[in-house]
């Protein structure tokens, strides 16, 4: 295959020794490419979701984002181990908290 560059609405686009070139250029290679269907058909479902919300005259509110933050998966798993590490383990013989004790639910049906 040729390195070329696309035009019209792929614009910025290009071929490159067989891999895509985004505008971006992030260079993606076939293997990389295996979910864009899927994730295509995500964003044409959500545009039509967003055009017929619109078609029907709704009311539309303000989007509201919260700050969000990086958190690095290694220093997550280490808190979480912190803390299960921290739990202090009752005997097999301790009273279970009152807390945890089961709540009566509804009866199975039996045969008569």
């Amino acid at each position: 295959m040729r390195d070329r560059n696309l035009t019209g609405p792929w614009a910025g686009f290009s071929f490159k020794a067989g891999r895509l070139v985004t505008p971006e250029g992030r260079e993606l290679e076939p293997q990389d490419l295996a979910w864009l269907s899927l994730t295509a058909a995500q964003a044409q479902e959500w545009r039509r979701m967003m055009e017929s919300g619109r078609a029907i005259g709704k009311p539309r509110k303000p989007l509201s984002f919260n700050a969000a933050s990086v958190v690095k998966l290694s220093d997550a798993l280490a808190q979480r181990r912190e803390t299960r590490s921290s739990v202090v383990m009752a005997g097999p013989d301790a009273e279970p908290p009152a807390a945890v004790l089961p709540v009566p639910g509804p009866k199975r049906r039996q045969r008569v």
